[in-house]
């Protein structure tokens, strides 16, 4: 798969998805535009708990346009209402908000957001700022560690993966840097310092994802290298544990979810937080993969089996057949860091999601593993095989369920 045909395909796709996907249908992608704003305008970090940021009469408007329920119109009739909002300058009020992650994510919808435009404009300017930006270092992926383009391409050509890059969420830019970190670590580069500024980058997103870095102890790289690629990653991390701290928050009111509280009572129960981790994937693994695929709104758009069966094919026959296989021990790594970041992901959400002590890991999507899904397809690659699935197979599945995405989502909004 070139890098140039990934991005036509991905951009054609993703401003399908853009323009289908109705204003905040996307999972808190309301949060995000606000958050985007808020950047935009120059405030950049929270206060302390929920965020709080002034905004223009005509912003305030315009979500509330979209957001009521009555009287019922069709989509294209609100849209049109919407559209005809100006930006006029007017102070509106203020809004509350989340800023659980750092400025980096939204760098993309924050430069459209500071220009005095009409709100439509920069809600979908946004969308295809994120676009933009998502399919290009997704594409520089790929230019990077040919030999698993079609891994790389295959993954971020999903309809989940094109429903986020189609969105304002900051997912966009954690996935596209850890496929561009992934690949960095795969066949480093000459420049050792371009991996590790690609760590630091993928730090200051989201901390899940940290342990993808520890791929650079079993890569080509001197030990130098290595530690200065650990190192920023590290240092991205813990910068952006400092934003999240500064913005935490219960935000399941009358609810008791309570992170040091449930550290606690893991340090105290521990046989019983294995036992709650093992039913979770035995109950939940299956929708988990559904919902990396595709599951649209708030996870109630289920798309076609079929559409499911055909990209979990692809994915396999892909991974399968990458041009290169993964040597001894970074095979090994990359295993151990896979699911290492799996169990980090559901052991966050026990800690930020779940009742304290609870029977149940509440809160995990499964669009959280699309950052390391082509380091898990990875693992698998076989060594000596001569058969490669062709970019124009991987093209075609993924015109046909895409296509089949989009018009699920104009039969269930338009």
């Amino acid at each position: 798969m070139s890098p140039r045909l990934f991005a036509t395909v991905a951009l054609l796709l993703g401003l399908a998805f853009a323009v289908v996907t109705p204003p905040f249908a996307v999972p808190d992608e309301q949060n995000h535009f606000w958050r985007a704003l808020a950047i935009g305008r120059g405030h950049f970090l929270a206060s302390g708990g929920r965020d709080i940021t002034p905004v223009v009469k005509s912003t305030q408007n315009f979500v509330w346009v979209l957001s009521r329920e009555e009287p019922r119109q069709r989509l294209a009739q609100t849209l049109r209402i919407a559209a005809a909002l100006p930006y006029d300058g007017t102070p509106g009020g203020t809004v509350h908000f989340a800023a659980w992650y750092s400025p980096l994510p939204y760098v993309a919808q924050s430069l459209v957001a500071a220009l005095p435009l009409r709100p439509l404009i920069v809600f979908y300017g946004g969308r295809v700022a994120n676009l933009l930006v998502a399919v290009m270092l997704i594409a520089l992926a790929i230019r990077a560690a040919p030999d698993y383009g079609g891994i790389f391409a295959a993954a971020a050509l999903l309809p989940m993966s094109l429903y986020e890059m189609a969105s304002l969420s900051a997912d966009a830019a954690t996935m596209a840097l850890a496929y561009l970190f992934t690949a960095l670590l795969l066949i480093p580069p000459r420049r050792a310092w371009l991996v590790a500024l690609a760590g630091f980058a993928l730090g200051l997103c989201k901390p899940a994802y940290f342990l993808i870095a520890l791929l650079a102890l079993a890569a080509p790289l001197r030990w130098r290298s290595r530690i200065a690629i650990i190192a920023a990653t590290a240092a991205g991390t813990l910068l952006s544990i400092a934003v999240a701290s500064r913005g935490a928050y219960n935000q399941r009111d009358g609810l008791p979810v309570d992170a040091a509280a449930q550290i606690g009572c893991i340090a105290a129960h521990p046989m019983q937080f294995a036992r709650v981790v093992v039913h979770d994937v035995a109950t939940n693994g299956r929708f988990y993969v559904e919902e990396m695929i595709g599951r649209f709104g708030a996870n109630e758009i289920k798309l076609s089996p079929f559409v499911i069966a055909a990209e979990v094919i692809v994915l396999i026959a892909v991974a399968l057949t990458a041009g290169a296989a993964l040597q001894g021990r970074v095979r090994i790594a990359a295993v151990v860091i896979a699911a290492t970041t799996f169990f980090a992901i559901l052991l966050s959400q026990y800690l930020i999601w779940s009742v304290v002590c609870g029977e149940a890991i509440e809160g995990v999507q499964g669009r959280y593993f699309l950052p390391i899904l082509p380091l898990c397809l990875a693992t698998t690659s076989l060594p000596r095989v001569r058969w490669r699935i062709s970019p124009r197979a991987i093209v075609a599945v993924t015109i046909v369920c895409n296509g089949v995405a989009l018009l699920t989502l104009v039969r269930r909004y338009w």
